[in-house]
């Protein structure tokens, strides 16, 4: 091995150092800072990303890259990590650290606010903060795709998702959005004839969440080196050795906190497999969003939503909230795969789930082709949802333009990752239940042990030591093809 290539190692690992002291921080922020606080944070953390960038896009890095260039690397995974490293260093040094610092204060900013106009259902005071991220993530968009040759969202698109622009998704969502209609309406008619009983509440939030640690654990959660906690939007944050997962908990139900946290663990499980002897290199890194989502709803959707689970869930869910006729293994399946138009993304059932990310990435689309303002997404939000679902949004920002967290942050681009990593996760379970058909009977007692371990062969331990393509196609045999996706869908309900 180049001592120029092991130097570069070395200042990546450096990186990665305070990264992982960011994602931590941004973690706190979301989950336990006090109000008062985020002001200083925005400012702390903008400080931190520009020394960050600095590093990532200093002359030392361009210098090593060159010479690790005309020397032998002969490990296969060592070539890629050269690779990924130029490349990322081609993505950073287009954009200016001032930039950088001022769009993650300004993003941090609007997350704070969000975090209570959302609840007061206030758009008004919201918008004018959104402006100023969204103002910047142009910029910054603009900036890449210059330098990339690209269209300044397809620039945001690959930087969530490698390997994937608006020329492979759109294709791929036309067809969803022509067959996933038509599947609704028969769906929702034939379940009208089911009889389901409701499961009567309160629903205590310690014992949810001792139900939802009794699920980590079934599913393999390192609990040595992650933690669940609450947040006002679930998500997966931390570093692969301290993985940080959060729920959030309705007294009146349960199912939507206890689906939460499989999804989040499915996220987590993969960051905690990623090979440890690759941690702070890219080339030991997930492989982009659309699969780190095909990993989280693989088990959500996928595992946690089949007969075999409930038989395993039902018991559990008695014993901490009492026997009903209602949670019997049977009912609960009826309950967890009810397919209804809602407003709620997080919410959604897995057959409306791609409507609700193909609105928010058409608007997204209307926003970068500047077909549409900020100004405006209230309106057209409710027009596509008044197509799509049939349902209202007027004066419902709430539940409408402002419930996800992803715009606040900044992040524009990551929504296609959740249908792409739902089209990935069919492809991948109807794969692994075909070599492994005991995978089912294994569910049904909580032994999750032979999905894992097909998963860590064929997704985690590769890391992104190969681009998204060959990855898909090493598991599958076939590249990512939606004919698993829908099958699923039609053999399911």
């Amino acid at each position: 091995m180049s001592s120029t290539y092991t130097q570069l190692k070395d200042h990546l690992t450096k990186i990665s150092h305070l990264n992982h002291l960011r994602r931590i921080t941004e973690w706190d922020e979301a989950v336990m800072m006090p109000a008062g606080s985020g002001e200083a944070r925005a400012t702390a953390l903008a400080t931190l990303s520009e020394m960050i960038h600095d590093m990532e896009t200093s002359e030392k890095i361009k210098d090593l890259i060159q010479h690790a260039k005309t020397e032998s690397l002969i490990d296969p995974w060592e070539k890629r990590n050269l690779y990924l490293i130029e490349r990322n260093y081609r993505r950073s040094t287009c954009v200016p650290a001032r930039l950088i610092a001022e769009f993650t204060k300004a993003s941090s900013l609007c997350e704070q606010a969000w975090r209570q106009l959302r609840a007061e259902n206030n758009w008004k005071d919201f918008l004018p903060l959104l402006k100023k991220s969204f103002s910047l993530i142009v910029e910054i968009s603009q900036s890449k795709a210059d330098a990339l040759q690209c269209d300044p969202y397809d620039a945001l698109i690959d930087e969530f998702s490698p390997g994937f622009n608006q020329a492979i998704i759109d294709p791929i969502f036309a067809r969803l959005k022509k067959e996933l209609p038509d599947r609704v309406e028969k769906i929702i008619s034939l379940q009208q004839k089911e009889k389901f009983l409701t499961p009567q509440g309160p629903f205590a939030i310690d014992s949810q969440r001792q139900l939802g640690l009794e699920l980590m654990q079934a599913l393999g959660f390192n609990f040595q080196q992650g933690r669940l906690d609450v947040s006002h939007h679930p998500f997966c944050g931390g570093v692969q050795e301290d993985v940080r997962i959060t729920t959030r908990y309705n007294e009146n139900e349960f199912i939507s906190a206890a689906m939460g946290i499989c999804h989040e663990t499915g996220h987590a499980r993969y960051e905690q497999a990623l090979p440890i002897q690759w941690s702070g290199q890219p080339v030991g890194d997930h492989l982009g969003m659309a699969v780190h989502e095909s990993q989280s709803l693989l088990v959500e959707m996928y595992a946690c939503r089949t007969r075999e689970f409930m038989e395993f869930l039902s018991p559990r869910v008695i014993h901490f909230f009492g026997d009903q006729a209602s949670l019997t293994p049977d009912n609960l399946y009826l309950l967890y795969t009810r397919v209804k138009r809602g407003y709620i993304r997080v919410d959604a059932d897995e057959v409306t789930y791609p409507l609700h990310v193909i609105l928010r990435y058409e608007l997204e689309q209307q926003l970068f082709k500047k077909e549409l303002t900020l100004e405006d997404l209230p309106d057209a939000w409710n027009e596509k949802m008044q197509s799509y679902f049939h349902l209202s949004t007027v004066d419902n920002y709430k539940n409408g333009v402002m419930q996800d967290v992803h715009w606040p942050v900044g992040c524009f681009g990551y929504f296609p990752a959740y249908t792409l990593g739902s089209l990935i996760a069919a492809q991948l379970f109807s794969t692994v239940t075909k070599a492994h058909p005991e995978l089912f009977s294994e569910i049904k007692h909580g032994n999750f042990s032979t999905l894992f371990k097909w998963l860590n062969t064929h997704i985690h331990s590769r890391a992104s030591s190969v681009d998204v393509n060959t990855l898909i196609k090493d598991a599958t045999g076939s590249d990512l093809d939606p004919n698993y996706y829908l099958a699923h869908i039609d053999e399911r309900y």
